[in-house]
């Protein structure tokens, strides 16, 4: 089958009415990298169900389209933990644009909502103020993952100027808090960040 009539036929799939066929229609866009149909996903999106849209955010971050990201930020937000980790995927894959967006998402009320915007903003390693400074601030977060996820993040984005508030989670009560903040400072590797790691080798 040529690609064309196989996109096509995907596109015919999304307004069948049997789901197993729809499924296959999403599946295949998202293969094709078909971009022109996210208008068509996104609208599908709005009355699927968990696993249908599932398979959108996946086959969205597989296309890659900035468009997608606002509702991308929607799912993440929601309350299915497949479709927010298809969808912090997806982020991650589109990267730049949803900056801002997981910014905001470090300060949501949930916090697997959290966790997976200080996650994402790592992945995406984008160096924006925001990002640091809302990284930077969820070292702070009463939940210990969302803590070593932005620790992880910081580590990765690699700036020296936050050598000092990463070194501070050293003396977290949470191991693996610590023990991403001791893996953040050794990525960034600047003397002041060897100090505080050979300071906590010391005292442990």
């Amino acid at each position: 089958m040529e690609q064309n009539e196989r996109i096509m036929q995907a596109l015919a799939a999304l307004n069948s009415a049997d789901e197993n066929e729809r499924a296959v229609g999403i599946r295949v866009l998202g293969e094709e990298r078909y971009t022109a149909a996210v208008p068509q996903l996104l609208d599908l999106l709005e009355s699927g169900d968990p696993g249908t849209r599932f398979m959108i955010v996946t086959a969205l971050g597989k296309m890659g389209d900035e468009s997608a990201v606002p509702a991308l930020l929607v799912e993440l937000q929601g309350s299915d933990p497949w479709v927010r980790v298809a969808a912090t995927g997806a982020l991650i894959t589109i990267g730049t644009t949803a900056v801002p967006g997981l910014v905001e998402g470090l300060r949501h009320e949930d916090k697997a909502v959290r966790r997976a915007s200080a996650k994402a903003l790592g992945k995406i390693g984008e160096t924006d103020a925001d990002a640091l400074r809302g990284l930077s601030a969820a070292l702070l977060d009463v939940d210990s993952a969302v803590r070593r996820f932005a620790a992880e993040a910081l580590g990765r984005l690699g700036d020296e100027s936050y050598v000092s508030v990463i070194a501070e989670v050293l003396s977290d009560v949470d191991p693996d808090a610590r023990i991403a903040a001791f893996r953040a400072l050794a990525s960034i590797g600047t003397p002041e960040a060897q100090t505080a790691m050979r300071n906590w080798v010391k005292s442990s």
